[in-house]
């Protein structure tokens, strides 16, 4: 199958430049070509893409501004987003755009090497997500025979596999292309989405609070409203961190 990749630019050259290094790449078809951020919000519901490309600075909707939107109203599948790419003139955006899960950013003028080298993760990722709706199509080894929710999580390392108890999980972050099982302190990463993984977590003793976090909901000791429907979040081992609004009614059934 194609990947569809969407370049957002309000430069015709910096587009042509990207359009160009795109044609090298023959599994990918380019659906459409976009000024503005407006404008790509346009083109998804026309079409869905797997790649965005987006220029951080256009006028009226920026690159940043168009992400976090994508991110609160997804014209697609919760399962399968597709994959942001920044591409600015200016390197210290860099920690914004990974703050939006973007898979990689570039900078201008965009080199060759470079760009061959974002396009390698970004197929390695949508194929690990292919991978792992294979997996979930089929039956679930690790999965309550009663609930249906996961007693454990298989973890791979260079040695083989091991096993996480889901009851020891304090809390699940996404890392990347992985996800983090954070164990009293302790870091194993599995090689899956974090919307993968938690659709086996059992909503009675776990919550997502943002799109990068879901916590075991009796390690939470303390909520403090903070405003526009996020949270200050206090866990048992005196970690903080703040929920994202799109998660907002998920946090406030904790309080009911």
């Amino acid at each position: 199958m194609k990947v569809k990749v969407l370049i957002a630019d309000d430069e015709p050259l910096a587009r042509a430049r990207l359009r160009a290094l795109l044609a090298r790449h023959a599994q990918c078809e380019l659906t459409a070509e976009c000024g503005s951020g407006t404008a790509v919000l346009a083109a998804l519901q026309h079409g869905p893409a797997d790649v965005l490309f987006l220029d951080i600075r256009m006028p009226g909707l920026d690159g940043i501004a168009t992400a976090s939107l994508l991110a609160k109203q997804a014209p697609w599948s919760v399962e399968r987003p597709p994959r942001v790419v920044f591409v600015t003139a200016s390197p210290e955006h860099a920690i914004k755009a990974f703050d939006l899960e973007a898979i990689d950013y570039l900078v201008k003028p965009v080199d060759i090497d470079r760009f061959d080298q974002t396009m390698r993760r970004v197929l390695s990722s949508l194929d690990a997500a292919a991978h792992t709706a294979d997996a979930t199509a089929t039956p679930d080894v690790n999965a309550s025979p009663q609930g249906g929710y996961a007693k454990r999580l298989v973890v791979r390392d260079a040695q083989g596999m091991y096993f996480v108890a889901v009851d020891d999980v304090d809390r699940v972050e996404a890392d990347g292309n992985y996800v983090a099982l954070i164990v009293g302190g302790q870091r194993h990463l599995v090689r899956e989405s974090l919307q993968a993984v938690s659709l086996r977590l059992d909503p009675a003793e776990f919550v997502r609070v943002h799109r990068s976090h879901v916590l075991r909901i009796d390690r939470i000791r303390r909520l403090e409203p903070c405003g526009h429907g996020e949270y200050d979040l206090t866990l048992a081992d005196g970690s903080r961190l703040t929920s994202s609004r799109s998660y907002r009614d998920d946090v406030r059934r904790l309080l009911r």
